[in-house]
Formats: structure tokens, C-alpha cells, sequence
């Protein structure tokens, strides 16, 4: 049996955001795991919040949030009703909501937090949110250990080309087809020049050569989003890193939007399987 809270917290640009709780049956010295989404994501994203009670069965106080401008709402946080919220986002400010999901946990610890252990806190990332989970991991002294889901390994060669890089600075806004929702998503500039002006704070390689931190690098074989390849990349830049391929899996390990059923997917349940285990160790 897991209990579930909604609430909410302040990010990046003191933009309020949606985040939920999801407790275990015992909360004596629970350890805390974050739950950080991918790109076009959001914390309720398919069998995301399947995922999350079954972390909590395995006994983690789960915080799962949406990133401050990820394009929803705390009265919406599914989809994408805010799309001036997303086209200011940048990879800085999904790091520094890390922060401010810390920054909430330690002002909540007499009350929301106050039965669990918060020495114990490690972070999840899926997708970009695993590129951002192992910037927070080297920069953040609270998290211990991390675990990525088809993770990416550099952010910058997720940019267009360069002739789609000039076109996106002349007109100042490059826009996203947003294959499921048909959603046309525009995200300004900013997001490249914050890149640029960041590049070492924000280089992926540069965090986990720099992290002494255990890690978990999860990706499905047949992932078509994020090529496998990055897996090992990650894995080579660092001692305490070790990988694990799932068979038979996509980028979403074999979820979708919406998920309509209480199963999950065998893929995930090796995947969450592993990271409960290497959480645990």
C-alpha cells in the first residue's frame, strides 16, 4: 500500500510547479528517490506514475516533479497547456530546479519529510532527464547515487544542424511538432545561447569524470530516440558507473502516452528491478 501527495514547489524564474509524493507502507528511515522526466515529458507521463508506486512499494519516499518549464501547470500538469513557459526553458534551468527540489524537501522535513532519511536521497532521470540527473548528481553534495533511463550523453549534439541553427537565430524561435498532442512547440533561442555560454557547466562528460558518486546507466537496446551507444559512452568516463542494456526495449521502455492498464511492460519491471537493487546496495 503507497499514499500519494500532491503539492507543489517554486523553480527556476520562481515559476510554481507540479510535483507529488508517493510514500511507503513504512516511512521509518525511508530513503527519498527523485524522479526527473525527459523532454516533451511530464511527471504523469504514461506508466510514469505506475513506476513510481512500485518504487515506493520497494520502500523509497518517491518525489516526483515536472521541471519549471516543462509547459504544463500546477492546475494542469499533464501536457503542454503553458507553451511560453516552454519555450523559455533551458538544460540551466532543469538543473538548477534540481536544486530547488532539494531546497523543498529540507524545508518540509518536519512535516512532509519528517520520518524519512534525508542523507538518503538519489535521483532518477529518464531520457534528457538523465543527462540533467548526472549534471545534479556532480553538483548537488545531497544526492548519493543515480540512476539513468535512456540517458543522453552530450547535450549539445541534440542541437539542429548548422543551417537550422542560423535559421533558429534569425527568427529567434525554432518550433517542435509535437507528434502526439499536434501541438506546435516554440522554444526561443535562448535555449541555444544559454548552451553555448554553459557548455562546460553543462557537459555531461565533464560531470561524471568529475563525480566519485555511484551510478546506474539503464538503455534498452532497441532504443530509437536515443541511440544505446550513449550508454557505454557514459559508462567509459567513469569508474563508478556501470550499465545495464535491456533487451527487447524502446526509449520509453516499452510505455506509452496514455496508459491505460495497471501492468507495466516487462522491460520496465527489469529496468526498475536493477535500479531498486543498486539503490539498495
Amino acid at each position: 500500500m503507497t499514499n500519494k501527495v500532491n503539492s507543489t514547489f517554486v523553480g527556476s524564474a520562481k515559476r510554481s510547479t507540479a510535483l507529488s509524493i508517493y510514500y511507503p507502507e513504512i516511512k521509518e528511515d525511508a530513503p527519498i528517490l527523485l524522479f526527473a522526466h525527459g523532454f516533451k515529458g511530464f511527471k504523469d507521463w504514461g506508466h510514469f506514475p505506475q513506476i513510481q508506486q512500485m518504487f515506493a512499494r520497494e520502500g523509497f519516499v518517491v518525489v516526483a516533479f515536472n521541471f519549471s518549464h516543462n509547459g504544463g501547470t500546477v492546475e494542469n500538469p499533464i501536457d503542454f497547456p503553458d507553451l511560453e513557459a516552454f519555450s523559455l526553458n533551458t538544460y540551466q534551468k532543469e538543473l538548477d530546479d534540481i536544486g530547488f527540489v532539494l531546497n523543498w524537501i529540507n524545508s518540509k522535513k518536519e512535516t512532509l519529510f519528517a520520518r524519512t532519511d534525508l542523507d538518503e536521497i538519489s535521483l532518477l532521470g529518464h531520457s534528457r532527464g538523465g543527462g540533467i540527473a548526472l549534471l545534479a548528481a556532480q553538483k548537488y553534495a545531497e544526492i548519493k547515487k543515480v540512476v539513468t533511463w535512456a540517458a543522453v550523453a552530450d547535450f549539445m549534439e541534440h542541437l539542429p544542424n548548422e543551417m537550422e541553427l542560423k535559421e533558429w537565430e534569425r527568427n529567434g524561435v525554432y518550433t517542435i511538432t509535437n507528434g502526439r498532442t499536434k501541438q506546435q512547440m516554440p522554444m526561443k533561442f535562448d535555449f541555444v545561447q544559454n548552451l553555448r555560454e554553459n557548455v562546460k557547466q553543462l557537459s555531461i562528460e565533464n560531470a561524471v569524470k568529475n563525480c566519485p558518486k555511484p551510478m546506474l546507466i539503464i538503455h534498452g537496446v532497441n532504443d530509437e530516440t536515443v541511440d544505446v551507444e550513449n550508454a557505454a559512452r557514459i559508462q567509459s568516463w567513469s569508474e563508478n558507473a556501470q550499465v545495464e542494456l535491456v533487451e527487447n526495449c524502446n526509449h520509453t521502455f516499452n510505455g506509452k502516452h496514455p496508459w491505460n492498464s495497471d501492468e507495466v511492460p516487462e522491460a520496465t519491471i527489469k529496468a526498475l528491478k536493477s535500479s531498486a537493487l543498486f539503490l539498495k546496495s
